[in-house]
């Protein structure tokens, strides 16, 4: 697989199309929509390129600004600092403004943007913005990018796989394919259902592959998947970015990782393997996808609510996560994934809080025989209606 493969991509707006350097031209102050996962990043890595300048996270540029930028600002993410601060949408424009700049690109997911948001882009700035969405990939460019990922094996056999579990929708989307892909050798070709294919996925992301590494002073695979599981748990209830090495490049986005889990030696183990990504310093590092954490943090979170010496409760858990019974809409895959993965207490109480969310994030044939019926009970009167 070659990481530098990157396909250009077509956005539109009102039916116009553009490509990447029609959208350049088009407007000074552009936002960009996309869903997870659906290569908001990449594209802003390729714009920035081409306007010479870098391209930061929302969280990161409200936190500690830039002085480094020229008058061409490219920020990503903003769906993740909205989710965190109501108001910070705001206060980030604010910031953006102050430097007087003369290009403007923001990427969100399209559900974090909204008239309003507009609204106040163009109190900030003098100037509507264009707001544009990423136009998916086809099948071509689908058969290109699994080509990539795995240049020998057939994507129309693959396709048919992913379709039998009605996920082929799904293909459009970017990270779902390099997902389904990595899944698709681990099983051999074969998939059992949608759980078997991020257990799969998870089990070939921990493993070193490199003959001319040695496994000696390294963590078995199960224990990486384990320390991770527990890393990825305690990023998404805070709300941060990543992990840090060194107290240097240690924030509040990127807390140090011996103060996430304590006195294990071999924990820097679960930084080498693929779960994560290097972040924006040398010291720091991401998880490889939101979606790949959510479900681990799940498995975390569901074995720790029915261990023998737990002391976290249903309840307590389930307090950070939907506050005043409303659910934190960043942690919705996550709680997706703990009635997937949980028992049968966790699933009723998942199912009670956001059923829909079982629907669209988790895998709802992994519910249990009475709950999958009261399961069945919330989401059939809706589909009646419609």
């Amino acid at each position: 697989m070659n990481p530098e493969f990157y396909l250009p991509r077509t956005l539109y707006s009102d039916n116009i199309f553009y490509n990447e350097s029609e959208l350049l031209a088009s407007s000074n102050f552009i936002v960009v929509l996309a869903e997870p996962g659906g290569g908001k990043t990449r594209l802003l890595n390729s714009l920035a390129i081409q306007l010479q300048t870098g391209n930061i996270s929302a969280n990161k540029f409200f936190h500690i600004g830039s002085s480094s930028f020229n008058k061409h600002i490219v920020i990503d993410a903003f769906d993740e600092l909205a989710k965190i601060d109501s108001s910070g949408i705001y206060r980030l424009l604010g910031k953006v403004s102050d430097l007087q700049p003369s290009v403007v690109l923001l990427s969100s997911r399209s559900s974090e943007w909204d008239d309003a948001c507009t609204k106040s882009f163009t109190d900030f700035f003098g100037c509507k913005p264009l707001v544009v969405r990423m136009e998916p990939f086809n099948s071509i460019e689908q058969q290109q990018l699994f080509k990539n990922y795995v240049p020998k094996k057939d994507f129309k056999t693959f396709q048919d796989e992913v379709a039998r579990f009605d996920l082929e929708p799904l293909l459009p989307n970017p990270q779902f394919l390099q997902l389904f892909a990595v899944a698709y050798i681990a099983s051999e070709g074969k998939f059992t259902n949608k759980h078997s294919i991020f257990e799969h996925t998870i089990e070939y992301l921990a493993k070193e592959y490199n003959p001319n590494i040695s496994p000696k002073g390294e963590l078995p695979f199960e224990g990486k998947i384990k320390f991770a599981e527990d890393v990825f748990a305690k990023l998404l209830l805070s709300g941060s970015e990543g992990v840090s090495l060194s107290d240097i490049n240690s924030e509040r986005l990127y807390p140090q990782l011996d103060s996430l889990i304590f006195g294990e030696s071999q924990i820097e183990n679960i930084l080498s393997t693929r779960l994560f990504k290097p972040g924006d310093k040398a010291d720091q590092h991401q998880p490889v996808h939101k979606i790949i954490s959510e479900y681990c943090a799940a498995k975390y979170l569901t074995k720790r609510l029915t261990s023998d010496n737990n002391r976290l409760s249903l309840s307590q858990c389930l307090s950070i996560i939907a506050p005043n019974s409303t659910v934190r809409d960043e942690l919705r895959g996550l709680l997706s994934w703990m009635a997937a993965l949980g028992s049968k207490p966790i699933q009723e109480a998942v199912i009670d809080l956001d059923p829909y969310a079982v629907l669209t994030d988790g895998d709802p044939s992994q519910l249990l025989g009475r709950v999958n019926v009261l399961y069945s009970s919330f989401i059939r009167p809706t589909w009646v209606a419609r």
